[in-house]
């Protein structure tokens, strides 16, 4: 008879296993092994004790109103009592630890936690179930399927769950509410067939159970290694728990945007076009001075509404009516329906600074789309309006 020390090796080493996998497989960031410490722990404590506690006591209700070993019987002590006893209470582990915590910031990580969390379950129950049987065959096919099962239970757990916390940080409650559901509904579903399709060739002595019960552990594998895949390589950042802006992927409901086309939208696209049209009216190194902060006030502008609307509808109007400006079309003279003509989404800029600027030695020129330039001209306030215009 092999000694308990041995036993219990063997009732380990498949989580180990499986948690080196999942930690291996989140790319985008490592998830602190504290947490994942004490997810384990507390997955082997307060999930096991609270999943005794109510199959003990949900099982002595069932005893009274249905017999024991039918069909109903079964059925309801898989997925009503076992089922949703034991992934209830590693999901309510996995929400009082995570749901909060500052490294939470990536989809990928709700598969992390939850894994790790059934596997703190698994692990315990395993050593249990293999030192009472005292045997080798137990450890094996234990540490080929049970193990393996609770692992993926929490693979469809964390699936959903990270899309929850995503939804969230998105605004979308509904989105939210409804894959917080799917966590606990699709493994509680997945448990309760797993030892459902167990039960009834127990009772029944059915080989088609047998067979029904391998095809489905096949099934749902594969679909779990696939979702890990797809899962670690799309891993998504969660908007506001932290992550850069430009690490935030492309979402349908538009509330972030991918670097990309902002890079392409907003680089310096105009530094061709005007340079050789107005290279007598400024310098080079004050052109690219100015150039690049005539982007940067450009992109506040943009996705800032406030700013946006705040000199776009005040200051912007204000100086329109009191002086003209110089645009590519030419030097425009003051009248009341300038705002009119220029009040378009690339002509509203900030001209906070105006003012201050010494207006016969220094002109500021705001270009299309924002892009702003700086030239001098000491002979700019006698004249320059177009082709023989005064200041």
């Amino acid at each position: 008879m092999p000694s308990t020390g041995v036993l219990v090796i063997l009732a380990i080493i498949p989580a180990v296993i499986i948690i080196a996998f999942i930690y291996y497989k989140d790319k985008a960031e490592k998830e602190p092994i504290g947490l994942l410490i004490g997810l384990f722990i507390m997955g082997a404590t307060i999930s096991v004790i609270g999943a005794v506690l109510a199959e003990y006591t949900l099982e002595k209700v069932l005893d009274e109103v249905a017999a024991k070993g039918s069909t109903a019987y079964n059925f309801v002590m898989c997925f009503f009592i076992i089922a949703l006893s034991e992934e209830g209470f590693k999901f309510l582990v996995l929400r009082l630890k995570t749901w909060k915590h500052k490294a939470f910031n990536y989809t990928f990580d709700a598969v992390v936690y939850a894994v790790v969390v059934s596997l703190g379950f698994a692990t315990l129950e395993n050593i249990l179930y293999v030192v009472d049987e005292g045997t080798y065959n137990i450890a094996l096919w234990r540490g080929i399927l049970s193990v393996p099962g609770h692992a993926i239970d929490g693979v469809f757990m964390g699936l959903f769950y990270g899309k929850a916390k995503y939804c969230q940080c998105c605004g979308d409650n509904s989105g939210k509410s409804r894959n917080m559901f799917l966590s606990l509904f699709v493994p509680i579903l997945t448990h309760g067939f797993y030892d459902f399709c167990l039960y009834m060739s127990g009772t029944n002595n059915s080989k088609d159970m047998m067979v029904l019960f391998f095809g489905f552990e096949i099934v749902i594998t594969i679909t779990a290694l696939v979702i890990i895949h797809k899962t670690s390589k799309g891993d998504m950042a969660i908007p506001g728990m932290g992550v850069p802006f430009w690490q935030f992927p492309a979402y349908p409901y538009n509330y972030y945007y991918n670097q990309q086309p902002y890079q392409q939208s907003y680089q310096q696209p105009y530094q061709q076009a005007y340079q050789p049209q107005y290279d007598q009216t400024y310098q080079q190194n004050q052109y690219q001075q100015y150039g690049q902060y005539g982007q940067i006030n450009y992109q506040q502008t943009q996705y800032g509404q406030t700013l946006y609307q705040q000199y776009g509808q005040t200051q912007y109007q204000q100086y329109g009516q009191q002086q003209g400006y110089y645009t590519p079309n030419g030097y425009t003279q003051p009248n009341t329906s300038y705002q009119d003509q220029y009040y378009g989404q690339n002509y509203q800029q900030p001209y906070q600074n105006y003012q201050q600027q010494d207006y016969a030695q220094q002109g500021q020129y705001y270009g299309q789309n924002g892009y702003s330039q700086q030239y001098q001209n000491t002979n700019y306030q006698n004249n320059y309006n177009g082709n023989n215009g005064q200041q």
